[in-house]
């Protein structure tokens, strides 16, 4: 049994072999040309699917390092605030050792009284402090931010966490720390005005201003503390942006090793297919006539 082909048959299977290997050579030659596998997200149901979780990633991610700038920025002041006003602290604590000095004058106590006013009219204004923008560096709420997967710290420091109980931002006069302050230039300003030492006040001052001294050097060492978490949870977004791009690029880049070896491979099938049917057309009967 034979099977006849017609010339027909023959110049068809040829131009259709053409047409098969220009359009594979051209569709590596686009890859090659813009460096992307894909035109359009259609081509490829995964890269369209890994590519929209990809997208979300990357948005996370950008919305981790903003929070990260946001909340490191704020500690940053808070922190440069606290420190200025536990060295003024200490400070005032001098003053307290020297007011006890029994052969002090009236007028010494004074001028103690007259640096210990200052020293509290300053750290009413720090703690009053307000930021570029206009908000106050020590929050009366602090809200919980995300720096990275899991990992949840405080956007500042509380007004009340360093100053202790009563007071706000706008109210700073109300806190415990502004009146351990002012008992103590109160009692400084009896002392200048001939009133007679008593242990009792003393004490009770000077335990007031080591408390406050205390609370304030806690909240400055948990800011420092989110500081330094602040550092780490930059080094893994950083790290978690390094990943994303490789696995976009593993799925959206073209890989040119292959796509030119797929070139070259269409290219010689497209010059074979050209010859063939070139031959054919001279071989035909019609040439023959």
């Amino acid at each position: 049994m034979s099977i006849r082909i017609s010339t027909n048959q023959v110049l068809d299977a040829g131009v259709d072999s053409m047409n098969n290997s220009l359009v594979s050579a051209t569709e590596w030659q686009q890859k090659i040309n813009t460096g992307k596998n894909y035109s359009k997200a259609s081509d490829s149901i995964y890269a369209v699917s890994r590519g929209v979780e990809l997208d979300f990633d990357t948005s996370r991610l950008q919305m981790f390092k903003s929070n990260q700038d946001i909340v490191t920025s704020i500690h940053n002041n808070a922190q440069t605030q606290m420190d200025s006003i536990l060295n003024q602290f200490t400070t005032l604590k001098q003053l307290f050792v020297q007011s006890q000095n029994t052969a002090l004058s009236p007028s010494n106590y004074g001028a103690l009284k007259i640096q210990a006013e200052s020293i509290r009219d300053t750290i009413v204004s720090q703690m009053a402090a307000k930021d570029a923008s206009g908000h106050a560096i020590f929050s009366d709420v602090v809200n919980q931010v995300q720096i990275e997967p899991n990992v949840m710290v405080d956007s500042g420091v509380q007004f009340n966490l360093a100053f202790g109980i009563g007071g706000s931002s706008s109210d700073p006069q109300s806190s415990s720390l502004y009146s351990s302050i002012d008992s103590f230039v109160s009692y400084l300003d009896g002392r200048a005005n001939g009133a007679q030492a008593i242990a009792g006040d003393a004490a009770t001052i000077s335990t007031n201003l080591n408390a406050s001294y205390d609370q304030l050097m806690t909240a400055q060492q948990t800011s420092g503390a989110i500081s330094s978490q602040l550092d780490v949870s930059k080094r893994v977004t950083t790290a978690m942006g390094t990943q994303i791009k490789a696995a976009s690029s593993d799925i959206l880049d073209t890989d040119m090793a292959a796509a030119t070896a797929a070139y070259t491979k269409a290219q010689t099938l497209l010059n074979a297919a050209q010859a063939m049917f070139a031959k054919l057309q001279q071989s035909n009967l019609f040439s023959k006539l």
